[in-house]
């Protein structure tokens, strides 16, 4: 069965957002995204609403549709319940860790952390696969709750996440970073060592806030 319009204007919306044909703070009419979501007036009006309950855009009444601006409050908002939500997810997991799911993906980092430092020109999908395997690793751990409250605020927190990322420069060099913040994240979690774990997770929780905030240089 095919998904609901509004449900594929939805996602047609987020995709354009995070491959940047949709800029943060800039104003559309509903018919300007109706082409560029190739979805008819009513389905992308649906889509609307469950977006805006997101925070990803702003319905102005007379003035359009405006995509929701990066700014500090949106940063440190995100990272802040990242931090709270993730930090008690990685204490969770790490006294029942699924080994298999964990090993799996540790392979699947490993992989990534490989391709990157190679940094292969006939390879330029390592990025896209890397954005890939970041999101698992923190979506594996928020499961851990099973709670669908929880899972589906952290959702909407990881598009914000995702829209912070798509308006930076994500580098190779960062690339191989993260994922090896992510082995030892993994590592401890097989180990069940919970608090090397939540360490490991704040580190790199962190780590990524002052890159979002443009604090490049982490010496300080």
């Amino acid at each position: 069965m095919s998904a609901p319009l509004r449900q594929i204007a939805y996602e047609n919306f987020k995709n354009r957002l995070f491959d940047r044909t949709l800029i943060p703070g800039r104003f559309l009419s509903q018919r300007e995204l109706c082409d560029i979501l190739e979805s008819p007036m009513g389905a992308v009006r649906e889509a609307l609403k469950r977006l805006e309950a997101e925070g990803l855009i702003n319905i102005l009444p007379q003035r359009g549709v405006q995509i929701t601006d990066i700014n500090l409050s949106l940063i440190n908002e995100a990272f802040q319940f990242r931090l709270l939500i993730e930090q008690e997810a990685a204490r969770k997991m790490a006294g029942s860790p699924n080994r298999a799911e964990l090993a799996e993906l540790r392979e699947r980092t490993q992989n990534i952390r490989s391709r990157a430092e190679r940094a292969d020109a006939s390879d330029q999908t390592y990025l896209k696969d890397g954005l890939e395997v970041d999101l698992a690793l923190h979506d594996m751990l928020v499961a851990h709750f099973d709670n669908s409250l929880i899972s589906g605020t952290h959702r909407i927190i990881q598009d914000r996440v995702r829209l912070i990322r798509s308006n930076k420069n994500y580098t190779t060099s960062r690339l191989v970073d993260a994922m090896s913040e992510h082995l030892a994240i993994i590592d401890a979690l097989l180990a069940t060592d919970e608090n090397a774990a939540v360490a490991a997770l704040k580190s790199h929780l962190t780590t990524s806030w002052r890159r979002a905030l443009g604090h490049e240089d982490l010496s300080s």
